[in-house]
């Protein structure tokens, strides 16, 4: 049953009457990030308004690698997709494992927050009887949560960033000058490296 302020959204613990059909959707959709995008998420597209998501190969390409190695750093050019992609694995992180706590971090408030407009839309364009019910209570600019006790949270990057949380997956925007402190494996050594340096390294 859709939500009364948003006929996208779909109420918590709501009972939903599965058809055989629907059941294997579920089961190939939870099983693999990459059918569920492609056959499921909607991206709005700057032209041509409402889109299916048909991913491109290096789009495929990046959700396999998140979806198989739990630490990734992407280099990529501009335009290329790859806010949308991740935007769409970090939903059906949300949908599929429940008691999630996804991390939207980024400099700026607003790309954060834009991160969390396009995950919502993805949602909403979804059929119902592929949704959780969402928290009304925990669903805005900042945050979209889910009745399986999943939640994806916006903020922006500081020394407090997350703190409190039990975080599942961490997704940060940052630019290339912007620092992260990595220790060496082998030596033991801890440095702060701008992104851009840890690129030329890897």
């Amino acid at each position: 049953m859709a939500s009364k302020k948003n006929p996208g959204l779909k109420r918590s613990n709501v009972p939903v009457e599965y058809t055989r059909e629907m059941i294997v959707e579920l089961q190939r959709c939870a099983m693999d990030p990459v059918y569920f995008i492609k056959n499921y998420v909607y991206i709005k597209h700057a032209k041509r308004g409402k889109i299916k998501f048909d991913l491109y190969d290096y789009q495929e390409e990046m959700i396999k690698k998140y979806h198989s190695n739990r630490f990734n750093i992407v280099l990529s050019a501009r335009q290329t997709g790859k806010t949308e992609t991740s935007c769409a694995f970090l939903l059906w992180s949300a949908i599929f494992k429940p008691d999630q706590t996804i991390l939207v971090a980024s400099n700026k408030s607003s790309n954060a927050m834009e991160i969390i407009a396009k995950i919502q839309y993805a949602y909403e364009e979804l059929p119902d009887w592929l949704k959780p019910g969402i928290d009304e209570n925990s669903w805005n600019k900042h945050t979209c949560a889910f009745d399986n006790k999943s939640r994806i949270v916006a903020t922006t990057t500081s020394a407090d960033s997350g703190r409190g949380m039990a975080i599942s997956l961490l997704y940060c925007l940052e630019g290339k000058s912007s620092l992260v402190t990595v220790r060496d494996k082998v030596t033991g050594e801890i440095r702060q490296l701008p992104i851009s340096e840890l690129f030329d390294i890897l």
